[in-house]
């Protein structure tokens, strides 16, 4: 398998469908929707204000539409992207979420 390309931690970008610029604060994240769990690439926040009430965005890597500023990367973060690509992997029975349906529970 090819691995997917993640942004790093620290990347601002623009999501489809949003005015508003989004800072990635987590990626590979598994949410509960329902009785089972979905799988999001990211976790972003509003920038420049950051996190607020607890309330985070889950998105995947095909609704950002500009990636405004890509953060830092080095050794240690290479070898997280490959442990989420192996997750991922590894864990066909997690679908990958759709957050539309996420806020309609």
């Amino acid at each position: 398998m090819e691995n997917k390309k993640i942004l790093p931690l620290g990347s601002v970008v623009y999501l489809r469908e949003g005015n508003k610029k989004l800072l990635i604060i987590a990626r590979g994240l598994v949410a509960k929707n329902g009785d089972g769990h979905v799988y999001f690439d990211y976790g972003g926040v509003p920038y420049p204000e950051g996190l607020v009430d607890d309330k985070m965005a889950y998105f995947q890597h095909d609704a950002i539409t500009k990636v405004v500023f890509e953060g830092y990367t080095d050794l240690d973060d290479e070898a997280t992207i490959e442990k989420i690509n192996l997750f991922v992997e590894n864990h066909p029975e997690i679908p990958r979420g759709d957050v539309k349906q996420l806020l309609n529970k």
